[in-house]
């Protein structure tokens, strides 16, 4: 019998989900992202989404604890993630794990650029440079390749809330 368990994280492009059989540590889930990814499964570490620390390897997952959770492999611990916006820059550290929803939060936030809540809905995220918007569910180690450990950001306007694109 498996375990499926929803895995994102370094060199993967998109949320995946994969098998590990039932009563594996969750070891398992590193060597098989890793295995996809190309990099020594012992560099690796493994978070939960938006949660600060990694998942000590040697405990057993279930379906209880892997269940509707999104586990993120990467061999970074902390990302420090610049975000640009007016010609100013912010910057943060954050674990791979973190959603770029949670880095908008923290960006327009007052510890962020402290911006007018009423337009900070109209504000996305894209890459350094960059026009496009990111989804905002992914999680920023997606867009960090070892051996960096910094992500540069954006923001830009996105969709205003009366349909007219930027």
């Amino acid at each position: 019998m498996h375990i499926e368990v929803i895995v994102e994280g370094e060199g993967l492009a998109e949320i995946e989900t994969i098998q590990i059989p039932q009563g594996s540590v969750a070891k398992e889930i590193v060597v098989a992202v890793a295995g996809k990814s190309g990099f020594p499964a012992e560099e690796g570490l493994l978070f939960i989404e938006d949660v600060e620390e990694p998942v000590d390897l040697t405990i057993i997952v279930t379906e209880e604890t892997a269940g509707g959770k999104i586990h993120h492999v990467h061999r970074a611990r902390h990302i420090a993630v610049t975000v640009h916006y007016n010609g100013q820059s912010k910057e943060k550290r954050f674990p791979p794990s973190a959603r770029i929803q949670r880095v908008l939060d923290w960006a327009v936030s007052k510890e962020g650029f402290n911006i007018d809540p009423t337009i900070a809905p109209e504000l996305e995220l894209a890459l350094h440079d960059q026009k496009t918007a990111l989804p905002k569910n992914a999680h920023i180690g997606r867009y960090v390749k070892h051996p960096h450990h910094c992500l540069e950001l954006d923001i830009i306007r996105g969709i205003v809330p009366n349909g007219a694109a930027r």
